[in-house]
């Protein structure tokens, strides 16, 4: 519930049976077993609570009844002279199963030691998680099909066809969970400029975050850096947690490009990809790329051909990425047009075919031609899994410019287009071309500086996607229209700064869950997340002198729900040619703090949707990697990392195409499932008239999550028929209540007023602290009174 509710407020008589249709489970009172205590309540009451009987007899007149099921023993009446047979336990004048410490299910079934009774039926919970703080440290997320219960700490699965979720009115708060400046061993090294991968590198159950990071940035090509791991739980309380770091002694490594993290052969082993920062050969932008395993080290002949010589390629801004291009079961890393095996020996290179020109390619993988493999898809070439043309002359694609590209279904035909950024000296262009390399339409969008690396969402919530590109002073959405011409017009504009390359990123998230994507960004001055309509909805200082790098969403804590992770680097007093656009942002905005490292933020209530816990490479657009929870990869294959031997098609995966995108990820399912709490059975136990009355209700939780106990219980009653209520007093359970569990409460009021009415009338609230509050967060909050009445013997009518 968790809000306030008119004191006044009366509901109709409830039965004592919930029949749940949308999970075709029928509850009864005797969910349960044991009985609780009592505690001191206001006006003279006191309260106690057990386990849900079968439907006791309450003690005559108009107080209760009920009857129980399965059994003919089960609901029969019971007291101390009327003892219950052996193998059930007398629970508020009636008999129910004796399940002993196991659950009871279903009013009629013991489960087995270990099973709790979850939406009707005995369930083994499964892994540990947490759907609690979102600065705690968890062991692994629930897989595909089951959710975090908080109540139980355990995975459970989700309800199939009960549709019960609460969506929280929420101000969108970031607050930091943890910030990371630098190497501990080599503290110079805490420029960041390169787009983070996350992927759980330990198997703790936490993703990590994988980094480069160097001590000098001469606002080109530079000595290098090293790479560092670095925990996403951070230390629990929110500081980072280190895992390792490189030496700036070994190898250093290109800080510019991009990292790639995958499981390359199935193995359940990940390897890290970074491009190498190779000696004398920096000035002309060319390097090669080196792989590491899980704990650091340098996995030897990464990045050689079959002599064991380093392959040299163009990296400079561009990255690595992974995918099974030939889909036999082991991937492929590629770079431009290079590409090596699952051990990093050279497969096939294109001389000259680079994937995008000046700045570094950032080619991707996608099955073009429906033949079950994948081609690499530059601005103006593509080639098969075999290095074959797959775009050949008259392709339009052929004769144009090279530029970055992402994959999408523009039309809706369930065939892949090509949205391509270019860059034509001070002014970018967005084009996009079919499958076959031919113009899509004649589209052309223009925006000012060279262009970042498109990213692909429906922004504007019309089910068709639209592309985000950064540019020198702006972030631009642009929305594609119909056939034939399908022009590319810009939907909006929100300013930005980033004056030094002017080709970095973006990524898309619906962070809220409302429906609506938020984009966030980051330029020179601050890391910004902007609504689907170019509104800022939230702004922190973070300074770059930028690259290709983009900020990621990730659950990469475990706690199930999303964070984003961004990175900055600071050059303010230095000889670096980015000095000048770090001092222009203390310069322009008072009181700007110049930042470095690594900072993730999560929400600061923690109601952030559910995401999946990895971003592996900057070409990530869900389907190219098995998180190991979700349906993008089969069960027997879908580990941590894994890449897909055939990967689904992201622009028609599934059947609707939720994840026609690119450089977005992916809400989970059971991200706002919610409990139900409802009374049943409310009653009166008339034997201590009158002196007093007990009075009783069964709170049934008939939800999609449990709840923990303590769930408040506030009796009221109406001095006359009509008149303002009264509080009686406030009890709570004492149990936790999955889905489909009952426990019945009870509070005792005495003594009764000087002069009861003959029939007294009384309401019963469950989840509200008897100030119109609850603690819990309900998908409906209407159903949570009910009336009854009661006549007290000897007293006349």
């Amino acid at each position: 519930m968790m809000q306030n509710r008119l004191p006044s407020s009366r509901f109709g008589r409830e039965s004592w049976l919930l029949l749940c249709v949308g999970v075709g489970l029928l509850v009864a009172p005797s969910s349960c077993s044991g009985n609780g205590g009592g505690n001191s309540l206001p006006n003279g009451s006191s309260s106690s609570s057990g386990d849900g009987g079968a439907g006791g007899g309450g003690g005559g007149g108009e107080g209760g009844g009920g009857s129980g099921g399965g059994s003919s023993t089960i609901g029969k009446y019971c007291d101390a002279k009327a003892p219950c047979p052996m193998g059930y336990v007398c629970e508020e004048g009636a008999c129910a199963l004796d399940c002993g410490t196991n659950a009871r299910c279903d009013g009629n079934i013991c489960c087995p030691s270990g099973e709790v009774c979850y939406l009707g039926t005995c369930t083994t919970p499964g892994a540990v998680c947490s759907g609690g703080s979102g600065m705690a440290c968890v062991a692994a997320p629930c897989p595909t099909g089951e959710q975090c219960d908080p109540s139980l700490g355990h995975c459970m699965p989700v309800p199939k066809s009960l549709d019960c979720t609460y969506q929280p009115n929420t101000n969108f708060e970031p607050t930091l969970l943890w910030a990371w400046n630098g190497a501990s061993q080599h503290p110079g090294f805490r420029l960041a400029i390169t787009t983070p991968a996350v992927a759980d590198i330990n198997g703790d159950g936490a993703a990590d975050v994988l980094i480069t990071v160097t001590d000098e940035l001469p606002g080109g090509p530079g000595p290098g850096g090293i790479l560092c791991a670095l925990s996403g739980a951070g230390d629990c309380n929110g500081k980072p947690s280190e895992l390792w770091c490189t030496s700036p002694a070994d190898e250093r490594l290109n800080v510019l490009g991009g990292i790639a993290v995958g499981n390359l052969d199935g193995d359940g082993k990940l390897t890290i990809v970074a491009p190498a920062a190779r000696s004398g050969a920096m000035a002309a932008k060319v390097y090669g790329i080196v792989g590491f395993d899980a704990a650091g080290n340098r996995l030897p002949l990464f990045g050689t051909d079959a002599n064991g010589a380093p392959v040299n390629m163009l990296v400079y801004a561009g990255a690595p990425s992974i995918a099974d291009l030939d889909a036999d079961g082991d991937a492929e890393v590629f770079v431009g047009f290079t590409v090596f095996d699952k051990n990093g020996r050279l497969v096939w290179q294109k001389p000259g075919a680079t994937g995008n020109g000046n700045y570094g390619p950032l080619t991707v993988a996608a099955d073009l031609d429906g033949d079950g493999k994948l081609e690499i898809v530059s601005g103006n070439m593509a080639y098969h899994a075999d290095g074959t043309p797959a775009w050949v002359a008259p392709a339009i694609a052929t004769t144009l410019a090279d530029g970055w590209p992402a994959i999408a279904d523009f039309n809706g035909d369930g065939q892949p287009e090509v949205a391509v950024v270019t860059s034509t000296g001070n002014t970018a262009q967005v084009r996009i071309f079919d499958e076959n390399g031919n113009a899509f339409g004649s589209g052309l969008g223009s925006l000012p500086g060279r262009g970042g690396p498109p990213t692909i969402a429906d922004v504007d919530g019309d089910g068709k996607p639209e592309i985000a590109v950064a540019g020198q002073n702006s972030l631009n959405v642009f929305r594609v229209g119909a056939a034939p011409d399908y022009p590319i017009t810009l939907l909006w504009q929100a300013q930005s700064r980033d004056f030094s390359s002017n080709f970095t990123g973006s990524s898309v998230f619906d962070f809220d869950g409302d429906g609506n994507v938020e984009v966030i960004y980051a330029d020179e001055c601050f890391a910004r997340v902007y609504d689907h309509q170019g509104g800022v909805r939230f702004e922190v200082p973070n300074t770059s002198c930028t690259g290709t790098e983009y900020p990621v969403v990730a659950d990469v804590n475990g706690d199930g729900k999303a964070e984003f992770v961004v990175v900055s680097n600071n050059l303010i007093g230095t000889s670096s040619a980015c000095a000048p656009y770090a001092q222009a942002c203390v310069d322009l905005f008072p009181g700007y703090a110049p930042t470095t490292g690594v900072r993730v933020y999560r929400d600061a209530k923690d109601n952030w949707v559910s995401t999946r816990a990895i971003w592996n490479q900057h070409s990530y657009h869900v389907t190219n990697v098995c998180d190991g929870r979700d349906a993008v990869c089969p069960p027997n294959a879908n580990g941590v990392g894994r890449i897909p031997q055939n990967e689904p098609s992201s622009w028609a995966f599934p059947a609707n195409a939720p994840l026609n995108r690119y450089r977005a990820n992916a809400r989970l399912e059971g991200t706002f499932s919610a409990p139900d709490l409802r009374p049943y059975h409310a009653r009166a136990d008339l034997s201590t008239c009158p002196g007093g009355l007990i009075l009783r209700v069964n709170v049934t939780n008939a939800g999609a999550v449990g709840v923990p106990p303590g769930v408040p219980v506030a009796f009221y009653y109406y001095a006359e028929p009509g008149h303002v209520r009264t509080l009686i007093g406030v009890t709570a359970t004492t149990k936790m209540l999955l889905p489909g569990a009952s426990e019945s409460v009870s509070l005792t009021w005495t003594p009764l007023p000087v002069e009861p009415p003959a029939k007294m009338e009384f309401e019963v609230v469950v989840d509200d602290n008897g100030m119109g509050a609850g603690a819990f967060n309900e998908c409906n909050d209407t159903n949570n009174a009910a009336s009854f009445d009661a006549a007290c013997p000897g007293i006349p009518k």
